[in-house]
């Protein structure tokens, strides 16, 4: 077997391994107009963050019944699934024009243009929400339609590379219970609060850049997510790639 390699194929490791240290610039919205959207984006029912400082400071109570899904997750019937001998588990992870478009709110807008349609449910058994947010909660009227066809929801953590701050998730608190002291993550446990609160069933954590020496830990990070899933509860799921090099 013969393998062909480009100079792209060769260079896109190094590239991929270097370039949380070169990140591009940011040549989007400033923050201030970045903020007006999201004001702007809560009124359609949409629930996102930015950066870490907007994750930390939420609290249920800022939150408008439009941006909460109100479906519980359905059963399948047996004749809606693939035969029961199947081992495959179709996971459709939704990347369409940034998300969070019109025709996703939960007020109904009339809107021309592109939409994004999922067909065949019944072969679909998770379904993530994925947009370049810090972290993004699924639009409510996705979580509604797939609920009702017995699809798990996950919502998105993102850090990438040009993220800010990223080594606040890792934070740790130590607390007694019992005479047990246990080291929590209070960013962990207020992503399961979010989960609970907008009614989805767990997080796709995707991180693309290293955390900073000092804060670098393999058995740290491993924690964090130990402590998500387990914030979640049984009935929550976590999906995690780590893209990075240490």
């Amino acid at each position: 077997m013969v393998f062909l390699f480009g100079w792209k194929d060769i260079l896109r490791p190094i590239r991929d391994g270097y370039r949380h240290l070169f990140p591009s610039p940011d040549t989007g919205p400033t923050p201030e107009e970045r903020e007006k959207q999201r004001r702007l984006d809560r009124l359609k029912g949409f629930t996102y963050f930015d950066t870490f400082a907007q994750l930390e400071e939420w609290t249920e109570s800022e939150s408008d019944p439009i941006q909460r899904a109100n479906t519980p997750l359905l059963n399948r019937s047996s004749g809606a699934s693939t035969s029961s001998g199947s081992k495959a588990n179709v996971l459709l992870c939704h990347d369409f024009a940034g998300n969070y478009q019109d025709y996703e709110a939960s007020t109904n807008i009339s809107v021309d243009g592109f939409r994004y349609y999922c067909e065949y449910l019944q072969y679909v058994e998770s379904f993530v929400y994925f947009s370049h947010k810090l972290v993004c909660v699924p639009p409510p009227p996705w979580t509604n339609t797939l609920h009702r066809n017995g699809v798990k929801v996950f919502g998105t953590l993102l850090i990438e590379p040009q993220t800010e701050s990223s080594d606040r998730l890792l934070r740790s608190t130590l607390e007694d219970d019992d005479g047990q002291t246990n080291e929590t993550f209070p960013l962990a446990r207020k992503l399961a609060q979010i989960a609970r609160h907008y009614g989805f069933d767990g997080w796709l954590v995707n991180i693309e850049k290293p955390f900073t020496r000092n804060v670098w830990d393999p058995e740290l990070v491993e924690a964090f997510l130990g402590s998500l899933k387990g914030e979640m509860g049984d009935v929550g799921e976590l999906i995690w790639s780590l893209r990075f090099r240490p």
